[in-house]
């Protein structure tokens, strides 16, 4: 049975025959809602690249079973179909949305009319790029054709055939489209142009690359290019890419893009908070323009532009400040992960919300905005609530970052705790924002702590080995005021010092593994160090700061914030903002 869903622009249509019942790897029903979730949020970032080009909408996207097809297919209008196989089993949600992605790109190609040919290699390079710019953490699916390294097959080749003065008249030919995405990414991050620039250049007279890199301004394209490339990777050798993108080839220069830490980090601060970043701003609703309205003095000022819950049932939407001390750069990337709250939050924590690709972040710190901001749909939005973002930025989000230009940090590659703990302290292009609004007036969750406003977090340990660590809070509450602390009794009573006014209780609510919990007062003024204690690999302690604020000051904001130290530097910390109740 077919079954049809649709938005405002795109229409879905799937087969319910698509489930593992019938030996697909994924339902037809969860394909479809992968398409249903980022097709509006692409529309919009195509029409920028494509430099405002509209299509004949509403899109159609059929999804439909093949034993004999595999990928997808479009009819350079308004109809994409893929072609859902159940073998190879390299089906899932996330490849097919960049599937997808690459269609529609060659629909937009038909309508802009500048000479990107679909069914030819240069149009067939630029539909994989797109595929890997709009989704650059799915890059290496567009590198690969059944197996072959597209650029990898033409850096092999004795000697490399030139595909950029020529064109092949096909989609299938892997050398000359591997051939074509290098050049195409040797435009954007070795020569600097933008990725919209490169788009409008198209080539309407001859269908080549050469004939884009000379709208471009660019002279001799494939022989610098060529002798570049050999230069690195020597013909005949044989060395293979990891990627489509390797460039910029040469020494990289110094590090310059960055996302505050705080309201007083220009870019070089590692002092104060490294996790109440004023330029992660989450919302609950799209906004119209958001660089007119992120980029005020006042806008930039404040470190509560977010609203204060994410919600469930809806999308919701990350816009990230960029700045750059440096000279302007171009092509620029900023991903944005969620975390649980917790005190420390280390790689393995974060979960992937999208990536905002910038055409070009000025020089001398002129704040940059994402647009449109990052989708979070719905439907990967695990709870309401408050979470803990880490954003970064950098050159080209590719695996690859020894090479690329100011890259983005690249978290699989942080070998050891100690390498995170460095790298924060060396780089201003990573930051969190573990700050939280809720307000004063207490709100018991069933009786548990009547009278208290109940702050709920994770105590966190390292993601290699025990470590110790130590813990301490930051409140300035009125008089009359109380602040305790609710956690495991394991991590209460092994705290160095130990509190002395404990009580003891049971709690499988909280934590069901460790019931047994304790609670203790703590100074509702001031730093009050908790001690030191040794955090086993992985910990994850389920607590609660508990504050009461008399009546009579529930009127002001209060702040009460708890952080992680490790060898006396602060590595994490949640910051609550206690408001008055709307």
């Amino acid at each position: 049975m077919i079954v049809s869903q649709q938005t405002t622009n795109f229409i879905v249509t799937y087969d319910d025959s698509i489930n593992p019942a019938n030996g697909y790897t994924v339902n037809g029903s969860d394909l479809a809602q992968a398409v249903l979730n980022y097709c509006e949020y692409d529309l919009v970032r195509f029409q920028m690249l494509f430099n405002g080009v509209t299509l004949n909408l509403p899109i159609t996207v059929n999804l439909t079973p093949s034993t004999t097809q595999f990928g997808a297919q479009n009819d350079g209008f308004n109809i994409i179909t893929g072609f859902i196989n159940p073998s190879p089993a390299t089906y899932d949600t996330h490849w097919y949305e960049g599937l997808v992605v690459a269609e529609l790109a060659e629909i937009f190609m038909v309508a802009q009319g500048r000479g990107w040919v679909a069914g030819w290699s240069n149009g067939e390079a630029l539909s994989r790029v797109s595929g890997a710019l709009l989704y650059p953490n799915l890059a290496g699916n567009f590198s690969n054709n059944y197996g072959a390294m597209n650029p990898t097959s033409w850096i092999n080749q004795n000697p490399r055939p030139d595909w950029v003065d020529n064109v092949e008249p096909t989609d299938q030919h892997i050398i000359s489209i591997g051939c074509g995405t290098l050049f195409l990414n040797y435009l954007a991050y070795q020569l600097n142009y933008g990725w919209a620039d490169i788009y409008g250049a198209g080539a309407p007279t001859t269908h080549t690359l050469n004939e884009t890199a000379t709208i471009l301004g660019v002279t001799n394209a494939y022989n610098n290019f060529a002798a570049l490339m050999a230069a690195n990777y020597p013909v005949g050798v044989g060395a293979g890419l990891p990627d489509d993108i390797p460039f910029p080839l040469g020494a990289p220069a110094p590090g310059t893009l960055y996302l505050r830490h705080n309201l007083a980090d220009n870019g070089t601060s590692h002092t104060g908070s490294l996790s109440d970043s004023p330029d992660i701003i989450v919302k609950n609703n799209p906004v119209a323009n958001p660089q007119a309205t992120y980029s005020t003095p006042a806008s930039i000022a404040s470190d509560t532009e977010s609203d204060p819950d994410v919600l469930t049932g809806q999308p919701n939407y990350v816009y990230l400040r960029v700045w750059n001390r440096g000279t302007a750069a171009t092509n620029v990337f900023a991903s944005v992960y969620y975390a649980p709250p917790a005190t420390l939050v280390t790689p393995d924590q974060w979960t992937l919300i999208g990536t905002a690709y910038y055409p070009a972040v000025p020089g001398g710190s002129v704040v940059q905005v994402a647009n449109p901001g990052v989708l979070w749909p719905a439907n990967q939005i695990p709870a309401p609530g408050h979470y803990c973002f880490v954003a970064m930025v950098g050159g080209p989000h590719v695996a690859n970052v020894g090479s690329v230009l100011d890259p983005s940090p690249n978290p699989p590659a942080f070998g050891s705790f100690n390498d995170f703990v460095d790298y924060i302290y060396a780089n201003n292009n990573i930051t969190w924002r573990n700050f939280n609004v809720v307000a004063n007036t207490p709100m018991p969750i069933r009786n548990r702590f009547p009278g208290f406003v109940v702050l709920p977090f994770r105590v966190a340990g390292a993601f290699d080995q025990a470590h110790l660590f130590g813990l301490e809070t930051v409140a300035e509450l009125p008089p009359g005021s109380h602040l305790e602390l609710e956690t495991a009794e394991w991590l209460g009573r092994g705290l160095k010092p130990a509190p002395k006014e404990v009580t003891e209780f049971k709690d499988p609510e909280t934590d069901p593994k460790f019931p047994s919990r304790v609670r203790f007062p703590l100074l509702p003024k001031g730093i009050h160090a908790l001690g030191e204690i040794e955090l086993p690999i992985r910990t994850s302690a389920p607590s609660h700061l508990l504050v009461h604020i008399p009546e009579a000051h529930r009127h002001q904001a209060h702040t009460v914030v708890i952080r992680q130290l490790y060898r006396g530097r602060e590595v994490g910390r949640i910051t609550w903002r206690l408001v008055p109740e709307k």
